[in-house]
């Protein structure tokens, strides 16, 4: 290949890499009408036949917060944005200092779609998820846990509206 070539296709690899490494930082995907309550799963199988996904995050947690608190920030954050189930993922520990608020980073989709049809796994948010720390658990049983974590968090999430 000749060298011109090479280097406009490389030039043209890193362009698209950047384009998908900013991080977003307002929520513009899609919404529902709020609702009043949200379930939370953490199994894809407790996810029923009928809900629609809307919206894939990444939530990050400071550090010094419980983990009912966490659970707190993102049910309430995911009502606002209309949904009623709420699917955790896995989590991880952020790397040096960590955020002092709460942040909801969002990786599409841009249209909604049928969670038993057209879910492809905790594939979202990539250069986000890799730039953690280590894995750690934030399951069932921490969703209302009083003990205050001493790290920074960062947790998968998908939001679904089930109807």
């Amino acid at each position: 290949m000749p060298k011109r070539s090479l280097s406009l296709l490389f030039s043209f690899v890193c362009v698209l890499l950047t384009g998908c490494a900013s991080k977003p930082s307002n929520y513009s995907g899609v919404t529902f009408p709020a609702t009043n309550q949200a379930e939370v799963s953490f199994q894809e199988k407790g996810v029923p036949a009928q809900c629609r996904a809307f919206a894939h995050i990444i939530v990050h947690t400071p550090s010094g917060v419980t983990g009912a608190r966490i659970g707190q920030q993102i049910t309430g954050y995911a009502k606002n944005k209309g949904a009623n189930l709420i699917l955790i993922g896995i989590s991880r520990k952020i790397s040096g200092k960590g955020p002092s608020d709460f942040g909801f980073f969002s990786y599409g989709p841009k249209q909604d779609y049928l969670f038993s049809k057209g879910w492809l796994g905790w594939k979202f948010g990539f250069e986000d998820w890799e730039a953690g720390g280590s894995m750690t658990g934030f399951g069932y049983n921490n969703w209302s846990d009083t003990t205050v974590n001493d790290y920074s968090m960062k947790i998968q999430a998908v939001f679904l509206r089930c109807e």
